[in-house]
């Protein structure tokens, strides 16, 4: 038989237990608070650090579009190639200016934004200089001056600064990355040793409380409450954390200098390969001329034949490397709108549905005209939400319904939508290819395709809708067959206020 303890004892243990459960409480939720803040800093210097390091490629980006510019000039005297040229020096200098901003606290980011700042203007005025010589009719002198490669040195130089900065910064965001990480980690540590101690000291008031007094069953039962409370906090706000976690590792990985270095690498080639083609094919047909005057009419004839062949083959070639570039170009400036929409801020407002979609459809008329398509619209419901957002959804939804017809069939879409007690339900149904039931979620992961893959587009589109949609507080659904089409269903709220994101 168990022996009860002493009123008086067990008073001072209840209060002993309550004491620490209390300290435990307060303790956890400083170092939560704690950890959570630094957490938010950590993933604001990422930030930051990546943003840098996508600005300093912007700029080589920049110059090397505008050098094509120049070197389109030189080569065709058309003005109106210098449209990116006269572009290109604002914006550097914007971008430079962006950079300024954000290396405040960094002595070593400043001085490489000087010596930058200084190779630019010094490019800048290089190019200006051979396009006033071309303009004021001295060809032969800006022609000498290209040949003389001060303007090739001087974008050496700033290539090897923004790249040796580019490493620095993805150095530094390996650095940052690891450090947000190990916060995290010791976030949900201390969580759980919190939510195990006071599981602890739950149970043991429980054991006593069963032992002696009901009125200590009813604490017991109030702290079980709180502590079952606490577990799911310390989950979702697991979940959140580590979710945002991925998602800057994520982002990390596709515009660190791995892509976006080497893509400029590329552009930067082609644009000299490009620039050298026609001295090179100058020259082989000048050797030609001179061996067909040494070697007969049909051997002449041949060699031509085989340096019209080697000049078409080297366009080809040229022509599928900017093409891919042109492809991965996108890609990444896809990704980079996608990035920037995820921190843009929204703002509610009352939005006419049927003004907004039938503005979307004027803007694709002529191509629906071209595919034969028909697009029926009934009366749409309004809803208080974030105009462009809806304007962002509803245009890529109906962009993709044009994009994915049938050959068998003529193309029909319709839209329609209705309410609830909270809820305005809006569909997007065609009548195209469909998708297999086994793909419904791999068409909204970023990057990820269905189907036959005959159609343009990076696989970024309804990753983006579901990211919206879930932003507005909405949920996003998909019915459809093979065969037979889709119906996209978008759930947002009739008054969205900006605080009651979707977790689903």
């Amino acid at each position: 038989m168990p022996i009860a303890l002493p009123r008086w004892r067990f008073l001072n243990l209840q209060s002993l237990l309550l004491g620490i459960g209390f300290l435990v409480l307060v303790g956890i939720s400083a170092a939560t608070i704690y950890l959570v803040e630094r957490a938010a800093t950590d993933s604001r210097e990422l930030a930051t650090t990546l943003s840098v390091e996508d600005k300093l490629s912007d700029i080589l980006l920049t110059i090397r579009r505008a050098e094509s510019s120049q070197r389109g000039y030189l080569l065709t005297n058309d003005a109106a190639y210098l449209d990116d040229f006269r572009d290109a020096e604002p914006e550097t200098h914007e971008t430079i200016n962006e950079l300024r901003s954000l290396s405040v606290a960094s002595a070593t980011r400043k001085s490489t934004l000087d010596r930058v700042a200084e190779l630019v203007d010094g490019k800048f005025r290089e190019m200006r200089r051979i396009i006033e010589l071309n303009e004021g009719g001295r060809r032969p002198e800006a022609l000498a001056q290209v040949r003389e490669g001060q303007g090739r040195r001087l974008m050496i130089q700033l290539r090897d600064v923004i790249e040796e900065a580019i490493e620095a910064e993805g150095e530094l965001a390996g650095v940052r990355a690891e450090t947000s990480r190990r916060t995290n980690s010791w976030l949900l540590i201390v969580s759980l040793a919190g939510a195990t101690l006071i599981v602890g000291i739950g149970a043991m008031s429980m054991s006593l409380v069963q032992r002696n007094y009901r009125r200590a069953e009813i604490a017991r039962q109030e702290l079980a409450g709180t502590n079952a409370n606490l577990e799911r906090i310390v989950e979702y706000r697991t979940a959140d954390l580590t979710e945002a976690n991925e998602e800057i590792q994520r982002f990390a990985y596709i515009v660190s200098h791995d892509l976006r270095s080497p893509l400029v690498n590329i552009m930067g080639f082609t644009s000299e390969l490009e620039a050298l083609r026609q001295d090179i094919f100058q020259q082989v047909e000048k050797l030609r001329a001179e061996v067909a005057t040494l070697k007969g009419e049909a051997e002449a004839a041949q060699e031509t034949e085989a340096s019209v062949q080697l000049g078409r083959d080297f366009d080809e070639a040229i022509g599928f490397i900017k093409s891919s570039i042109a492809s991965m170009d996108r890609l990444i400036t896809a990704v980079l709108r996608l990035s920037r929409e995820g921190r843009r801020q929204f703002n509610p407002e009352r939005v006419d549905m049927n003004g907004l979609i039938s503005g979307i459809i004027e803007t694709v008329s002529h191509r629906a005209t071209e595919l034969n398509a028909t697009l029926r619209v009934e009366e749409l419901p309004p809803v208080e939400t974030d105009l462009l957002a809806a304007q962002q959804i509803f245009g890529n939804l109906i962009d993709n319904a044009l994009k994915y017809g049938r050959d068998d069939a003529n193309l029909e879409i319709h839209i329609r939508g209705r309410l609830t007690a909270a809820h305005a339900i809006y569909e997007v149904q065609d009548n195209g290819r469909g998708i297999e039931p086994a793909d419904f979620q791999r068409v909204f992961e970023l990057f990820r395709r269905a189907g036959k893959q005959d159609r343009p587009g990076e696989g970024i589109g309804l990753a983006h809708v579901r990211a919206l949609v879930r932003r507005l507080g909405g949920t996003m659904g998909l019915t459809s067959e093979p065969g037979k089409g889709s119906v996209f269903i978008v759930t947002l709220p009739r008054r969205w206020v900006g605080d009651n994101r979707s977790t689903a």
